[in-house]
């Protein structure tokens, strides 16, 4: 029995290594993840602001377009003030002239709106599109960082595979499944200690019966709370 749970620990200190490997590659291409969002939303926004500078410059024009109809209209009828003969016709091209004047002012208040809004546009458009360049540049760098740690950390994973698959030929076909299927269950810990009598892996007390069994160390018990395989050891019983 001893000699079974030798290897169980073993191999669980085996799987922990590797968990930890995975962890850190896939802390990697979380890392490099996050920061091609980063850049794709520096480049949706100044995508966004292009389009916004756009549209308002499409409103500047066509308010200029408009201005200058108007004031060819308040020309031709500043012209025909000059040879009107009656009063009422003189008044309805003054008020035609008057009504053009003031919609071509409105207009151009309009328009000076208008080009603050697109300077304020390009500046965060510009902004957006240096801050992506950082982030590219350092997405670029990032990379090769993360693949030559990538490289480094599945060198070292597939070593320790070696390792594992050697140990795992040590461990009975039905032992290795449920300690496999226990380490996948109990967030990658199936075998455990237990220390005045508590079980280290899910902190609850075990029978007092079960306890001076597991002290015996005849035979592999499982915690009949969480069923992770127990062992004692008398060393962390002291220390506890």
């Amino acid at each position: 029995m001893k000699e079974n749970l030798a290897h169980l620990k073993e191999l669980q200190t085996i799987d922990l290594q590797i968990g930890q490997l995975e962890a850190q590659m896939a802390a990697a291409a979380a890392g490099l993840a996050k920061r091609q969002a980063q850049i794709a939303d520096h480049a949706a926004k100044a995508q966004a602001l292009a389009e916004k500078i756009e549209s308002l410059e499409q409103r500047r024009r066509d308010l200029e377009g408009e201005v200058e109809n108007d004031v060819s209209r308040i020309r031709d009828r500043q012209g025909k003030l000059m040879n009107v003969q009656t009063n009422r016709e003189y008044q309805s091209l003054l008020k035609e002239t008057d009504d053009a004047k003031k919609a071509n002012k409105q207009r151009e208040e309009e328009i000076i709106q208008l080009m603050e809004q697109i300077e304020a546009c390009k500046t965060k458009a510009e902004e957006e599109n240096n801050l992506r360049t950082a982030e590219e540049s350092l997405l670029a760098e990032e990379t090769a960082q993360s693949e030559q740690q990538t490289t480094e950390l599945s060198a070292t994973k597939e070593k320790i595979m070696k390792q594992r698959a050697t140990k795992a030929k040590a461990v009975a076909a039905a032992m290795l499944k449920k300690y496999d299927m226990l380490r996948e269950r109990r967030n990658g810990i199936a075998v455990v200690e237990v220390v005045q009598g508590v079980c280290r892996g899910c902190h609850m007390n075990i029978p007092p019966q079960l306890f001076n069994e597991l002290r015996k160390e005849n035979a592999l018990l499982s915690c009949p709370t969480c069923n992770r395989i127990m062992f004692y050891q008398a060393d962390a019983e002291q220390q506890a």
